[in-house]
């Protein structure tokens, strides 16, 4: 049996949702996975999962990428936050996305089950 003091830190998700401009959705992608993706691992985010939707790459419309990232806790949450904020590459890569996107958010998600725990800083 797990105790308050062992048991598993509360996840933090990051989801990213981009919106590619019509024809760079496979691209973009691939510059995320190339470009940020090893970054946000070494600030100690996990990638869980992508989406693209439609599930087939437009060259008239849109594609929506969307990367779903995890956090172990409110800690790893602000770390994360600071040392990204810091970090002249991060900036310069939603610069580069920016021109290639029509739109792009970024939002962050718990399990209900863990917002006591995380709310608890």
């Amino acid at each position: 049996m797990m105790t308050d003091d062992t048991a598993a830190a509360p996840t933090v998700h990051a989801i990213d949702e981009i919106v590619a401009k019509p024809g760079e959705g496979k691209a973009l992608l691939e510059d995320y996975l190339a470009r940020y993706a090893p970054g946000a691992r070494a600030r100690g985010m996990t990638l869980e999962q992508i989406l693209v939707s439609p599930p087939m790459w437009l060259d008239d419309q849109s594609n929506t990428l969307v990367f779903l990232w995890s956090l172990a806790g409110a800690g790893a949450w602000w770390q994360m936050r600071f040392v990204g904020g810091n970090d002249p590459d991060v900036g310069a890569w939603w610069a580069d996305a920016d021109a290639r996107a029509v739109s792009r958010r970024r939002f962050f998600a718990s399990d209900p089950a863990d917002m006591e725990r995380l709310c608890d800083v």
